[in-house]
């Protein structure tokens, strides 16, 4: 026999019904919406969903303006974190909110797959680092998409591929060949027992090494460095671009660390009394412009040169003059912020002349002042004659011509070391010539791939040293017997480059292209605080190289940012002691900790997670006990991303809540429809309501969108979700039926859902979608949540225009929402003229400035400065203003007596009451 599609339906639920305590079911599954929402059902959606999230995404299409959304990508450890958590729940739901809003978003995902955990990981489980990584990578990728997240899997990379190292290798050759690239001996931390370098994060605060627990020495080791000091002054100009949003803390950071461009850096040939030492010493100087007037420099005993060449008497020559000057180790000189020389001038500098004669140096006159205003250069070669400006700029280009340096940089700023002596890592495409020195190798050659070791050992410079057959080699240009290089690159490196790659994965001509390179900057770049500073600094650098050699579009390489807090968790440690207790391990009595054990005081802190203090929790665990929507709905809510998140399974119960609300309004969005209901109290009430619902929806619309768009905080979101639901439940069930209002609310809150909790937004779309009679205009009725359109605050809704005047408010303007897009600066005056206030203390005034601001969709600011008129003089409005603090004065103390006053009389009235007797018969 066959039945109707709608008999069908209805025969299911009443099967259901009959069998509520054992079957559950989803709309999407079998048509069916049911009443309650039992928390095993969350897993079915999900599991239905996963599969069909990304075909119910709106399709890229390049037609639409690209926004550029990336997450800094993880180092495959194997296993994700809850900070993981935290950064891909904040990522995937501003790739969803974008693609909703029309924008043709790029959001790729891949490994930051190099480093010494990788290789110390392989080391101990007998592995090697890229089987050890490879694994992981699959594991994590596993975990992601569990997490629920949508990535451009199409995009994926990783730094260890060497497809991918190739270009890293290309991008090292093209500064080799700027003059970025060198090879200088530096001080570096080692390990004496497992010999080798570490780097500054791997020693402790005791100056001991992480892994062996040695203490660090400090020892000189040939090393390669980037030049980033070149970009100093680029850099630190780029910090004032306005397409830096969000940045505050990181360029006050990076500010810090490039400090200000006020000097240059000019290298002078070092001598010994043997001859050229084939070195030289780079002399920091504020005042290059008075290089002839160098007569020695002066090295901090700490500087590098001093351990290099003990017991020996060392010279500079000046690459202006010739001249031949002392270099002297001293601590009795003032050094610059973070410079370790000294441009001896004493013919300039009292403190330097002194100097001089206890070293028995002499000097000649090198300034000159021309008809007592212009200072003038003297005795100081080509430069003799100009003025002192003109001549730093001469002696700056003229170091610059020669190769010596000459760019603008601060005191403090030092180059980039990239060397690391560990085998995991991109290798440094340069070979070691017995004949022709270094050689950079050929870009047909290229990548210098890593050889594959049979054992990897923890001690040791390096261990690609190891590897004979890759070791030696022939050189490119000579044929002679050569060596490879054998350190390897900082990860850093590997992660400065990467969000241009993801941009062009499969090229294999060039590291990207250059309709590739179109889609810079990365419009929104999420990570954590605690590595952003280091790498932002890096990645700029790259951005400005690739700029500067016409490779990118733009010099920044990222615009907005949101560098989310840590994620913490709740640890119990002994009262005085290092020792960490697990949760099962404590009790709690009243309002104290304690130790089951022994009964002990405990310290419950929030920390970082860790094994080692028993406050670590499993994304997994929780994903299976929850599920991935509640769990990103959990991370997300209470806190703003930039803050510190204090993990507790206390959200869950607020989480759960607004789920069985919104379920429980479609379901009565779909059911009020087939019921009959009781008249309401009067012929108004469902207006009233109707307007009740506009409200709820433009006010929480407008903050909500407001938060989205511009201060990225998610948890104001949820809290303006939860607060339109509220509403949205407390609507009576006539309301609910027959008002398109109620449509349009429900309708947006889960449209706005969608981006944080995507599985069951779609599934609570599809049961919205079966409303029988759908009265609400807003929707595509025929297509699921993520194809809607984003919902805005109606055109009539008033938003509020502020006016300043002289930094004092004077008014607030209410305009339609029509105009307001529309508004400029000239149509906000012309409304504010109409405010009296505005006519009678601004228009009479001269108006010195005006200054429009708008945050679309919510506010906007009109500033006005104007020349304020007195009636009176100077003098009497100093003294109208103390009689007005004097009378103000007067009040409070009358108000103060008053308040004293009544005090009293209340004490009296109690004392009186307190003196008299209960009575006999009273029962108490």
């Amino acid at each position: 026999m066959l039945i109707s599609g709608r008999a069908r339906q209805l025969l299911t639920k009443h099967v259901l019904q009959q069998n509520r305590f054992t079957v559950r079911t989803i709309y999407s599954v079998d048509g069916v919406f049911e009443k309650y929402l039992e928390a095993d059902m969350l897993v079915k959606i999900e599991d239905h969903w996963r599969t069909r999230l990304q075909a119910s995404l709106p399709k890229a299409d390049e037609s639409k303006p690209k926004y550029y959304v990336l997450s800094m990508f993880p180092y495959p450890s194997g296993k994700l974190h809850m900070g993981h958590v935290r950064v891909y729940s904040i990522s995937d739901a501003f790739a969803h909110y974008y693609r909703m809003r029309g924008y043709n978003v790029i959001h790729p995902m891949g490994w930051d797959a190099f480093g010494l955990p990788a290789e110390n990981a392989a080391i101990e489980n007998n592995l090697s680092p890229k089987d050890w990584t490879k694994k992981n990578i699959e594991k994590m990728k596993e975990q992601l998409n569990d997490l629920g997240c949508v990535f451009d899997w199409d995009r994926e990379i990783a730094t260890c591929d060497p497809e991918y190292y190739k270009w890293t290798q290309h991008l090292f050759l093209s500064m080799y060949k700027e003059g970025l690239v060198y090879h200088k001996e530096a001080i570096v931390n080692w390990d004496p027992v497992d010999q080798t370098v570490l780097a500054d994060e791997q020693v402790d605060q005791n100056g001991c090494s992480w892994r062996s627990g040695a203490k660090v020495e400090k020892k000189p080791l040939k090393q390669w460095f980037f030049k980033t000091t070149k970009f100093c002054k680029s850099l630190l100009e780029g910090l004032n671009d306005p397409i830096l949003i969000n940045w505050r803390d990181i360029i006050k950071a990076q500010s810090n660390w490039i400090g200000h461009c006020d000097g240059t850096k000019i290298d002078f040939r070092l001598e010994s009394e043997r001859g050229d030492l084939n070195d030289a010493v780079s002399l920091w100087t504020s005042t290059p412009e008075y290089v002839y007037g160098t007569e020695f420099i002066a090295v901090h005993p700490d500087h590098i040169i001093n351990s290099l060449y003990p017991n020996t008497s060392l010279y500079a020559v000046n690459p202006f003059s010739g001249k031949r000057i002392p270099v002297i180790a001293t601590e009795d000189l003032q050094y610059a912020y973070g410079s370790q020389t000294v441009q001896g001038l004493p013919s300039l500098i009292k403190e330097h002349a002194q100097f001089a004669r206890d070293h028995q140096i002499g000097w000649e006159t090198i300034v000159l002042t021309k008809n007592g205003e212009e200072t003038l250069l003297a005795n100081s070669g080509e430069f003799t004659g100009l003025p002192l400006e003109k001549a730093k700029e001469r002696v700056m280009q003229r170091a610059s011509d020669l190769n010596l340096g000459g760019y603008p940089v601060s005191s403090n700023l030092q180059d980039w070391l990239i060397s690391r002596q560990r085998y995991w890592g991109t290798p440094i495409p340069i070979i070691h010539c017995e004949n022709c020195g270094q050689v950079p190798v050929p870009e047909a050659d290229l990548p210098v791939e890593l050889p594959h070791l049979e054992g990897l050992s923890a001690k040791g410079v390096s261990p690609l040293l190891a590897a004979k057959d890759w070791l030696n080699t022939s050189c490119p240009e000579c044929g002679g017997k050569a060596r490879r290089e054998t350190d390897t690159m900082d990860t850093f490196v590997d992660s400065s480059w990467y969000y241009l790659r993801y941009l062009d994965p499969k090229n294999k001509n060039e590291p990207f292209s250059e309709e590739a390179a179109k889609n810079m900057p990365v419009d929104l770049y999420i990570g954590g605080k605690e590595h952003a500073y280091l790498h932002l600094y890096f990645a700029r650098f790259f951005g400005h190289f690739l700029h500067s050699i016409g490779k990118l579009p733009v010099k920044e390489p990222f615009s907005n940012l949101i560098t989310q807090g840590m994620v913490k968790g709740k640890s119990y440690r002994v009262k005085s002691s290092t020792k960490y207790l697990k949760p099962s391990e404590v009790k709690e009595e009243g309002g104290k900790y304690l130790t089951k054990e022994c009964g002990s005081p405990v310290v419950v802190e929030w920390e970082k997670m860790s094994k080692s203090k028993h406050n670590g929790v499993d994304p997994t665990d929780l994903i299976q006990k929850y599920g991935c929507d509640t769990v990103r709905l959990m991370m997300l809510t209470s806190v703003g991303p930039s803050t510190e998140r204090n993990w507790s399974e206390d959200e869950y119960p607020g989480i759960r809540n607004l789920q069985i609300k919104l379920w429980k309004l479609v379901h009565q969005a779909i059911e009020l429809q087939n019921h009959e209901l009781p008249e309401l109290r009067y012929d108004e009430e469902l207006n009233d309501y109707r307007k009740k619902l506009r409200e709820s929806k433009n006010s929480n619309l407008r903050n909500l969108n407001y938060n989205y768009s511009l201060t990225r905080n998610l948890a104001v979101v949820i809290a303006r979700i939860h607060r339109m639901t509220s509403d949205a439940w407390t609507t009576p069930g006539q309301v609910k039926r027959d008002a398109a209002e109620f449509q349009d609310l429900l309708g947006a809150i889960l449209i706005c859902l969608a981006p944080i909790a995507p599985h069951f937004s779609s599934e609570l779309w599809a049961g919205f979608q079966a409303i029988p009679v759908k009265h609400s205009q807003e929707f595509d009725w025929e297509k699921g949540v993520f194809q809607q359109g984003w919902p805005d605050v109606d055109p009539t809704y008033n938003l509020p225009v502020k006016v300043i005047g002289n930094n004092k408010d004077l008014a607030m303007i209410k305009v339609a929402k029509w105009r307001f897009d529309n508004l400029n600066l000239e149509d906000a005056f012309d409304l504010a003229c109409h405010e009296s206030i505005i006519q009678e203390k601004v228009l009479p005034c001269e108006i010195l400035d005006k200054e429009f601001k708008v945050n679309p969709g919510f506010d906007a600011c009109l500033r006005i400065r104007y020349e304020e008129q007195f009636d009176t003089s100077l003098e009497e409005f100093r003294a109208q203003r103390e009689r007005e603090k004097q009378e103000k004065r007067a009040a409070k103390k009358a108000r103060k007596a008053e308040r004293e006053k009544r005090i009293r009389e209340l004490q009296e009235v109690e004392k009186s009451k307190a003196a008299k007797t209960i009575p006999k018969n009273k029962k108490i």
